[in-house]
């Protein structure tokens, strides 16, 4: 969490951090064999965990943007 941010927010990522976040996500996820993170052998691994929480409220975050991008603007009512 981003200090003056209420909880729950995260400040928005560049593309540039959204990547390095997956890669984490990549290399930190449960072996499905092992049933655990490689690196860190311990499952959902505080690194994989810290990034998907990061790149989720990212993808919230286009979600939404795109969705509002996409409502037809409204007109103020004239009385």
């Amino acid at each position: 969490m981003t200090f003056g941010q209420p909880e729950g927010q995260h400040a928005p990522l560049s593309d540039r951090l959204a990547s390095d976040y997956r890669q984490v996500v990549d290399i930190h996820s449960d072996d499905p064999v092992v049933g655990a993170c490689l690196v860190c052998r311990v499952s959902r691994c505080e690194d994989w965990r810290f990034a998907s929480e990061r790149l989720f409220g990212f993808v919230e975050q286009q979600a939404e943007q795109a969705t509002v991008a996409s409502l037809p603007e409204r007109q103020s009512d004239q009385s």
